[in-house]
């Protein structure tokens, strides 16, 4: 049995000029919107369905969600926690006399210390190294009219844990305009059989307080515990705000 992942974590991914090395912390949260599509097989004993939901679909399929990050930097070092709360509700069919409804439920949470290994008033380079949080609960109603219209429900839910490593690099390429990526990457298979990130963006300032960010992210997570598979790849557009104080 496989599962979709739609969320996942990400250490603040928007453009923050160098600071020089001083004594005092420096603090940026950022709301943002994730519209990112699914494509992967959610299974749950032994019931599992193809899930293919386009990124401009998302909302159609969307309940509730809610998203931020935050970040905190001192000198060269950084702490970010990110989170990611989304309902999602969807209906396939394997088959033309088979329905699939999935209800999905998942919470994601990271946390990150960042190292500043380069650095100048255009350019910064940090090695990252965190730990990311998934919550998971998922139902499943199958429906099959060949069989008389037999009807049957699985649910599960699971929490763990993913160890990972990642580079974040952000290039100011003018006084208000700027460009950012971020890779993470899960080797330790502690929890995942895999899990990577990456994610590319550009962002523009405002005012000195505020500055506006758009990113394309694809995420891909592969775990596997007892009846739940978890087997993604996820990825499209996250737009957002980010806020200085």
């Amino acid at each position: 049995m496989k599962l979709q992942h739609l969320l996942v974590l990400p250490p603040i991914w928007f453009c923050q000029v160098h600071a020089a090395e001083t004594t005092d912390w420096q603090y940026t949260g950022a709301v943002y919107a994730p519209l990112m599509g699914l494509d992967g097989t959610i299974g749950i004993g032994p019931v599992s369905s193809q899930v293919d939901i386009p990124f401009r679909d998302i909302l159609k399929n969307l309940d509730a969600g809610l998203t931020g990050t935050f970040e905190a930097r001192r000198s060269r070092w950084s702490i970010t926690g990110d989170f990611i709360w989304i309902k999602l509700s969807a209906s396939v069919e394997p088959t033309p006399l088979s329905d699939v409804n999935l209800k999905e439920e998942e919470l994601m949470a990271s946390l990150a210390l960042g190292y500043e290994l380069y650095g100048n008033k255009q350019t910064t380079l940090d090695i990252l190294g965190g730990g990311a949080l998934t919550y998971l609960s998922a139902d499943l109603n199958l429906s099959m009219a060949n069989f008389g219209n037999v009807q049957r429900s699985y649910s599960g839910s699971l929490c763990w844990v993913d160890p990972f490593v990642g580079i974040r690099i952000r290039h100011r390429l003018t006084s208000n305009w700027g460009i950012f990526a971020t890779v993470l990457y899960d080797g330790f298979h502690v929890s995942s059989d895999s899990y990577w990130q990456a994610l590319a963006g550009v962002s523009y300032r405002i005012t000195d307080f505020a500055s506006f960010a758009a990113a394309y992210r694809i995420i891909a997570t592969d775990y596997r515990k007892g009846s739940i598979v978890y087997d993604v790849e996820t990825s499209g557009p996250n737009l957002g705000f980010v806020f200085r104080f």
